[in-house]
């Protein structure tokens, strides 16, 4: 495989911003271990794990309930990538004519993830080992992941270089929770949520530079009052402002849902995250496909966002 230029960034972003699940936190190890937990005390409790209803997965052994735990996880979270798809859809605007229209009813993640757990758990016929409150308690595992080692570091080391945000389909509460368990800290706190929408909805991305002053109306008026010539067009001009913004992501069709509003892209790999190409190798995937439109890639030995950090250090002394 032909190795990829460290960047090809040409200015150094004037922001960065992170997708979060999976890029800047490892889910699977601690829902993993939290259903796990879960499941093994309650068939404790119970006493027999043979009693179960007809149609219950085969918890008898503890390497058994591991097994399932990790299945079940991985079940959960494709269950949210189907959500923010058609979500994401439904409630674009640029989805109908009209706004008022086919509109779908905004719903949180915190919302999805507890009425997803709630159909994995009737689906195996285990919903009777947890009261409501415990279902819901369950739920917010997702309020309490792992960063990856160099989560923090990384992220400190952007943050004396430029302001450095989320930019999640996690509601805003997820995400503040996530910083305050972790020690992972942003300096802006974006969610799709404040666009009631998910992405790879345009309006998040596009929302998010012109919260962070890239493209927004107010640069538009002042780049008018200034004698530049030939004024460019509006939209392409704004396109151009959103390069300013670098989005930081393990999955690549959040990237290129991003790239196709203007932003510069920066690919971290992630064991088993992105499966958009369905290969583990998903680096050498994407060259097959003659896709060349990522920027910065980093493969997942080469340092995670400690590695961004560094490139982009590089790239100022330039």
């Amino acid at each position: 495989m032909t190795m990829a230029p460290e960047s090809t960034l040409a200015v150094l972003p004037e922001a960065v911003v992170f997708d979060v699940f999976g890029t800047v936190f490892d889910w699977r190890s601690p829902v993993k271990s939290a259903l796990e937990h879960a499941i093994s005390q309650k068939l404790a409790l119970a006493g027999n794990s043979t009693n179960l209803p007809p149609g219950s997965p085969d918890l008898s052994t503890p390497s058994a309930i591991r097994k399932f735990a990790a299945t079940f996880a991985e079940q959960w979270r494709d269950s949210y990538k189907d959500f923010v798809v058609t979500q994401a859809e439904a409630t674009s605007p640029s989805s109908t004519t009209n706004i008022n229209q086919c509109r779908a009813p905004y719903k949180t993640i915190d919302a999805h993830h507890l009425a997803s757990l709630r159909n994995l758990l009737a689906s195996y016929h285990i919903s009777h080992l947890f009261s409501a409150q415990e279902t819901q308690t369950l739920s917010r595992i997702w309020h309490f992941l792992t960063p990856w080692p160099d989560s923090a570091p990384g992220i400190a080391a952007l943050r004396s270089r430029c302001p450095v945000a989320t930019l999640s389909n996690g509601n805003v509460k997820l995400l503040l929770d996530l910083q305050r368990h972790s020690g992972v800290v942003f300096d802006v706190t974006l969610s799709a949520q404040l666009w009631r929408s998910y992405k790879p909805a345009k309006e998040v991305y596009i929302g998010a530079c012109e919260v962070l002053g890239v493209g927004s109306d107010d640069a538009w008026a002042e780049y008018c009052e200034t004698d530049v010539g030939e004024r460019e067009d509006e939209e392409a001009w704004r396109a151009k402002q959103r390069g300013k913004v670098a989005m930081v992501a393990a999955h690549i069709g959040d990237l290129r849902a991003a790239k196709d509003c203007g932003l510069a892209t920066i690919y971290i790999h992630r064991p088993g995250e992105d499966d958009e190409k369905g290969s583990e190798d998903a680096e050498a995937a994407y060259r097959a496909s003659g896709e060349d439109w990522i920027d910065m890639w980093v493969r997942h030995d080469e340092g995670g966002i400690q590695e961004v950090a560094r490139r982009l250090a590089k790239l100022a002394e330039k």
